[in-house]
C-alpha cells in the first residue's frame, strides 16, 4: 500500500527568517513510539576480506613455483605444478648431494621450496577459512509493537513547488 503524505512546504522567501538552521547527522534519527529497531546478524556469504586476501596470497606464491616448474629440467620440479602439495612433493624427491659434487644452491633451494609450501598453504587456508567462518552484517530492522511485521519500502522525496502566486517552496512526500 502506498500513501503519500506531504511532510513540509517551507516558502523559499520564508527561509532567512526562520532562525538558525540545525545540521542532521546520521545518528539523528526519530523512530515513533509505535516502532521497535531490532539489530539482526545476517550472514551474506563468504568473508571477502579473508577470501580476496588468500586468492593473493596463493596466486603470488603459486605463479613463482610454476616458472620454475616450467624452466627446470629435474624431474622432481614438475611436481610445482601442483598448488599446495607441489612444494612438499618436489622437496620429498630431492635426494642429498652426493660426495663428490658440489651442491652450493641445494639447501637455498630447498629454503625457497619450503616457503613456497608455507605460503600457498597459508592462502589455501584463508580460502576456506572464508567459507567456514562467513561475513556477517548486522542490520537494523523495525518492528511494530503491534505485529513482528518488517516496515519496509520507506521512501522520502524532497521537491520544489509553488505555494501560491509567485511563491516557493519545498515539499516533501513520504511514501510507505
Amino acid at each position: 500500500m502506498k500513501l503519500f503524505v506531504t511532510l513540509l512546504v517551507v516558502p523559499i522567501g520564508m527561509i532567512p527568517f526562520t532562525g538558525s538552521f540545525r545540521t542532521a547527522r546520521a545518528d539523528d534519527v526519530a523512530v515513533p513510539s509505535a516502532v521497535v529497531v531490532k539489530d539482526e546478524s545476517i550472514t551474506t556469504g563468504p568473508n571477502r576480506p579473508l577470501l580476496r586476501s588468500g586468492i593473493w596470497i596463493l596466486g603470488l606464491s603459486y605463479v613463482p613455483a610454476v616458472i620454475v616448474a616450467a624452466e627446470s629440467n629435474r624431474a622432481g620440479d614438475k611436481h610445482l605444478y601442483i598448488p599446495v602439495a607441489g612444494p612438499w612433493m618436489d622437496l620429498a624427491s630431492r635426494s642429498n648431494c652426493p660426495m663428490n659434487v658440489t651442491c652450493s644452491n641445494e639447501t637455498t633451494n630447498k629454503v625457497l621450496i619450503v616457503a613456497d609450501g608455507v605460503f600457498q598453504a597459508l592462502g589455501a587456508f584463508n580460502i576456506l577459512g572464508a567459507f567456514i567462518s562467513p561475513e556477517k552484517r548486522t542490520v537494523s530492522v523495525g518492528l511494530s509493537e503491534h505485529s513482528s511485521s518488517k516496515v519496509s519500502n520507506l521512501s522520502i522525496h524532497v521537491f520544489p513547488t509553488r505555494v501560491s502566486m509567485g511563491t516557493y517552496g519545498l515539499a516533501a512526500v513520504c511514501s510507505f
